[in-house]
């Protein structure tokens, strides 16, 4: 450093004790600074730009410091004070710009986190979660096109009809019909993963609303809670809506 170098001019105390008042003078007042903008984040956290205007301010108070105490024991004051405060900027800003380039590095990464952290804990807070009832059913026909969509409570079986399917569903509290353009087969593969369950060569049921299983003489039927139709299950699909069902009810020790 410039101010560090020994000149006869600039003063006559030993160089080693020189260069002890001035790391000393440096070191307290970064301290200094810490501790004040420690106790300054926790009040409320600094923004980037305040964060440089502090570091500005600590630079021009060491400056300050370090070139009145270079300039009181200036014996032969040969050195104005202005070169000896020019001198000591260039000084610090040497030693200290790459440590200050760092820690504006690590603030910035900081201030990011906690922009993330604050937009995920927004969205989090302002999503409401959909129940399963209030999930959409989206029918399409065999060309790809969105024909009709109800709420998935409100749809209680789809029936075969040739070439096309009965989309039976609630409809202002009245069971109502839709003629979907679309093969039984599909509506299954499409419709499964919500719970629309192949329980007859003709039917699918919304598991969602079926009220009962029952057994009589010939066979299982299925009771929906919205509508008096009765759905048979055939042979070919008895073990299958068996274990539907039965996976779906705890066991006694489980309800226990």
């Amino acid at each position: 450093m410039g101010l560090l170098r020994t000149n006869d001019n600039l003063t006559q105390w030993s160089p080693l004790f020189y260069m002890a008042i001035l790391a000393a003078t440096g070191l307290g007042t970064l301290v200094v600074s810490r501790l004040l903008l420690l106790q300054r984040q926790k009040r409320k956290p600094l923004k980037l730009y305040e964060y440089a205007i502090w570091v500005a301010v600590e630079i021009v108070a060491f400056t300050l410091l370090l070139s009145t105490i270079a300039f009181n024991i200036n014996a032969n004051e040969e050195l104005s004070f202005l070169s000896i405060l020019w001198r000591a900027l260039l000084d610090i800003v040497t030693v200290l710009l790459i440590p200050y380039i760092i820690s504006i590095l690590i603030f910035l990464l900081r201030e990011k986190q906690q922009e993330i952290a604050a937009l995920n804990a927004m969205v989090l807070e302002q999503s409401v979660p959909i129940s399963s009832s209030d999930e959409m059913m989206n029918f399409y026909d065999k060309g790809g096109r969105l024909v009709f969509a109800t709420k998935k409570k409100n749809v209680l079986y789809v029936e075969a009809s040739d070439n096309y399917t009965n989309i039976h569903y609630i409809n202002e509290d009245k069971e109502d019909c839709f003629i979907l353009h679309s093969s039984m087969k599909q509506v299954e593969q499409n419709y499964a993963h919500q719970g629309m369950l192949r329980c007859h060569r003709g039917y699918l049921v919304n598991i969602e609303n079926v009220k009962l299983l029952r057994k009589d003489r010939d066979g299982l039927a299925i009771e929906l809670a919205k509508s008096s139709k009765i759905i048979p299950v055939s042979k070919t699909y008895v073990d299958k809506v068996a274990h539907c069902f039965a996976s779906a009810i705890p066991a006694p020790s489980e309800r226990a």
